[in-house]
C-alpha cells in the first residue's frame, strides 16, 4: 500500500484461475527449512511476486483457517495477512508464478475487483487501519469464498 495523490492505493496482481482472470493480493509460503518467520515470509514473497524492494511491514491484520480438496487430500490452510507500506511505484508481476500483471488500484476499486471477499475485507480493514476510522461491520469477519491455492502455498500476504 502507499500514497498517491492523495489516497491510497492497493497493489494486486493478475492471475488465471479456473473462472478466468483474476486479481488478487501477493501470496506465498513460509520456508520452514530456513526457519522463517511469517511477517518474513510475507515480505518475501511481496517482493518476488510484485518486484517491490523498499518495502516496510506494519502490522498483522489478521488470520484465516480453512480447509479443500485437493486432487487426493484435504488441505488444511492458515492465512496471515499483514499490512506492508512502500513509496515505490514500479511493480514486476513474476511470470513463473503465473503472474500475468502487476497494478497499483485505488483502494475502493481495488476493494470491488479482488476476486475473494476475505481479500477484500483484509484490504478493508487496511483501509481502516490506514485512516484510522472503525470497520464497517458490513464486511467484517465473512467466512467468505477462499482462493483454492496451490498445495505449497500458505499464506496470503497483504500489501
Amino acid at each position: 500500500m502507499r500514497q498517491e495523490n492523495n489516497q491510497l492505493v492497493v497493489a494486486l496482481l493478475q492471475t488465471e484461475h479456473k473462472r478466468g482472470l483474476v486479481w488478487v493480493l501477493p501470496k506465498g509460503h513460509v520456508e520452514l527449512h530456513a526457519n522463517e518467520k511469517v511477517s518474513d515470509a510475507a515480505g518475501r514473497e511481496v517482493r518476488e511476486e510484485a518486484g517491490i524492494t523498499d518495502l516496510s511491514v506494519q502490522n498483522q491484520l489478521g488470520v484465516t483457517r480453512f480447509k479443500f480438496q485437493a486432487e487426493n487430500a484435504i488441505v488444511h490452510k492458515t492465512v496471515h495477512y499483514f499490512l506492508m507500506t512502500t513509496g515505490q511505484k514500479n511493480l514486476t508481476p513474476q511470470a513463473e508464478e503465473g503472474l500475468l500483471d502487476a497494478r497499483w488500484f485505488p483502494i475502493d476499486e481495488a476493494i470491488k475487483i479482488l476476486a475473494y471477499d476475505t481479500d477484500q475485507d483484509i484490504v478493508s480493514r487496511a483501509k481502516a487501519k490506514m485512516l484510522g476510522t472503525p470497520l464497517s461491520a458490513k464486511r467484517h469477519n465473512l467466512p467468505g469464498r477462499h482462493q483454492p491455492p496451490r498445495q505449497r502455498r500458505n499464506l496470503r500476504i497483504h500489501l
